[in-house]
């Protein structure tokens, strides 16, 4: 596969923002309602200083749309056709940056009150699923 066979047209464009928009809504579900308490438990914060504005949850559907779009590039790139080739692709990038890179923040947190292992197993598992997620339902729509 060459870069000029990457395909970003029409279709495939609105496969990206529905599966940033559905990486995004899992986020919703996941820190406002399943893991809502222990969540804001192991930052050390309460619930009132944790209160995202407008800003932040802008920043964090453009990150799950951009994150998406890695996800379809890789998706093409490697010849995926299949729901799981799309989950396979979220799964690499979940564990293979998202897990990594959570870690070195709970290996590098310094802060007491913070239960980063804990922090660390929900925010992970989020960014796996939130990314296969993704990337079933961008090769459904692609």
């Amino acid at each position: 596969m060459t870069l000029e066979s990457i395909d970003f047209g029409t279709r495939t464009l609105l496969a990206i923002v529905v599966g940033g928009l559905a990486y995004y809504m899992l986020g919703a579900l996941w820190y406002m309602a399943l893991f809502a308490d222990k969540w804001v438990a192991a930052t050390g914060r309460s619930k009132e200083e944790i209160r995202p504005a407008g800003a932040e949850m802008l920043y964090t559907l453009v990150g799950s749309i951009l994150v998406t779009a890695a996800l379809a590039f890789a998706f093409q790139w490697g010849g995926g056709t299949t729901v799981i080739d799309g989950a396979v692709v979220g799964l690499i990038f979940g564990v293979g940056i998202a897990a990594t890179e959570g870690m070195k923040v709970a290996v590098y947190n310094v802060d007491e009150r913070v239960q980063r292992w804990t922090l660390y197993g929900i925010n992970t598992l989020y960014a796996v699923l939130g990314m296969m997620l993704a990337g079933v339902v961008y090769a459904l729509i692609s």
